[in-house]
């Protein structure tokens, strides 16, 4: 399943944060979530409107997936895909937690080699996230594609700044 398959849904803004050698942590900004505190769950927050159709963490990859019913009654959907991570995880201990406007995936790692040097380092793979797909290109599932814009040259009528020499 790819962005393409899920024609309408949204990526959502993300941030991620290393907590210690363990673990790595996804905010995902879902702005129209909001939640409530449940006595049956052990009061964990919950979303009151909204459900998580896809939650799957694999050792490589996870998929998220949420519909968000909006104060207008439309129906939003948020998917991130991640095909391939900086390094293996272990799915049965990675989690979710829910606040008002957004979700936190809690990744934990299989070994504690920082993750961070790994996904900013040019010639590493960094994160897969895969691209809509258009009906003539090949079908890449090993796309070596950073999330990060690639870096460009300033326009030539833009002032070039020269360091001063000592």
């Amino acid at each position: 399943m790819s962005r393409g398959d899920n024609a309408g849904a949204i990526v959502p803004s993300y941030v991620v944060q290393e907590e210690g050698s363990h673990r790595v942590l996804v905010y995902l900004a879902i702005p129209e979530l909001r939640v409530e505190r449940k006595f049956r769950s052990g009061l964990k927050k919950v979303p009151i409107n909204a459900e998580t159709t896809i939650l799957h963490f694999d050792t490589h990859a996870f998929t998220f997936s949420m519909t968000v019913q909006t104060k207008k009654s439309t129906d939003l959907m948020y998917m991130l895909k991640i095909d391939r991570l900086a390094g293996e995880i272990v799915p049965e201990r990675c989690t979710i937690k829910y606040q008002r406007g957004g979700v936190w995936l809690t990744l934990y790692k299989e070994d504690t080699m920082s993750w961070m040097n790994r996904i900013c380092d040019p010639q590493s793979f960094g994160l897969n996230i895969p691209e809509e797909k258009e009906d003539n290109k090949a079908d890449d599932d090993f796309s070596s594609k950073s999330p990060f814009p690639a870096p460009s040259a300033p326009p030539a009528s833009s002032p070039q700044v020269v360091p001063p020499s000592f």
